[in-house]
C-alpha cells in the first residue's frame, strides 16, 4: 500500500494600515510533526487584498514542488477566487503568481473565520499586523526593494523574515546593490544572493536544488 503523507497546514493572512497604505503579511506553517515556522513580510504601499494574496503566495513558496498543502485563510477573496472562480478584476499580477505556485503543488484551500479563536490564524494575523507596523516605524527601506519573482508585472517590494531570525534584518543595510537576504527552501537558513536562488550553497541543499524541477 502506498504511503499516505499528511499534508502540511499553512495559515496565511494579510493586513494593511489605511488600505491603501503600509501593509504586511504573515504565514504560520504547521508541519506534520507538530513543529511550526512563522514567516512575515511587508510593503510600504499596498492594499489589504494584495497582502492577502501575497500571504498565500509566500505560504506556498515555503514548500517544494509536488508538496501537499492545506492553505487556510480568513480571506474569502482569496479562497473563493481560487476555488469558485470569482472574477478577477484587480491584482492580476499577483493572481498569476499565485496560480503558478498553486499549479506546482497539491493545494487544498480552506476558509477560516477571522478573529474566531483559531490560534494559528490569530498568529498569522499578528505577524501581518506587526510587519505592517514595522514599515510605518522604520520607513520604506525596512520593506526591502528587491522583487523575488521573475516576470512579475508589478509586485510590491518586500522583505521576508523568519520569526526569531532578525540577523537577516541586520544584514539589510550592509547588502550590495542587487543582493537580497532569502531563506533556503531546504534548510530554512538565511543566505545572501544576487539572483533568484531558492537554495543556499550548502552541499545538501544544492543537491535538492539541482534535482528540483525549478532549480
Amino acid at each position: 500500500m502506498a504511503e499516505t503523507r499528511t499534508p502540511t497546514i499553512a495559515y496565511a493572512d494579510g493586513s494593511c494600515i489605511g488600505n491603501p497604505g503600509p501593509g504586511g503579511w504573515g504565514v504560520v506553517i504547521i508541519n506534520p510533526d507538530g513543529s511550526t515556522l512563522a514567516l512575515s513580510g511587508a510593503s510600504p504601499s499596498t492594499t489589504n487584498n494584495r497582502m492577502e494574496i501575497t500571504a498565500a503566495i509566500e505560504a506556498l513558496r515555503a514548500f517544494p514542488a509536488g508538496a501537499a498543502v492545506t492553505l487556510r485563510s480568513d480571506s474569502q477573496y482569496v479562497v473563493k477566487t481560487m476555488t469558485l472562480g470569482w472574477k478577477r478584476n484587480e491584482n492580476l499580477d499577483l493572481w498569476r503568481l499565485l496560480d503558478a505556485e498553486a499549479a506546482q503543488r497539491k493545494v487544498t484551500w480552506e476558509w477560516v473565520r477571522g478573529h474566531a479563536g483559531d490560534e494559528f490564524n490569530n498568529r498569522a494575523d499578528q505577524l501581518a499586523r506587526t510587519a505592517a507596523s514595522g514599515v510605518v516605524k522604520a520607513g520604506p527601506r525596512a520593506a526591502g526593494a528587491v522583487s523575488r519573482a521573475p516576470g512579475a508585472v508589478s509586485r510590491a517590494p518586500e522583505r521576508v523574515y523568519q520569526e526569531d531570525d532578525w540577523s537577516a534584518a541586520e544584514l539589510d543595510p550592509l547588502l550590495r546593490p542587487g543582493e537580497d537576504v532569502r531563506h533556503c527552501q531546504s534548510c530554512r537558513r538565511s543566505f545572501v544572493t544576487a539572483d533568484d536562488s531558492r537554495y543556499c550553497s550548502l552541499a545538501a541543499c544544492q543537491i535538492k536544488a539541482r534535482r528540483s524541477p525549478r532549480g
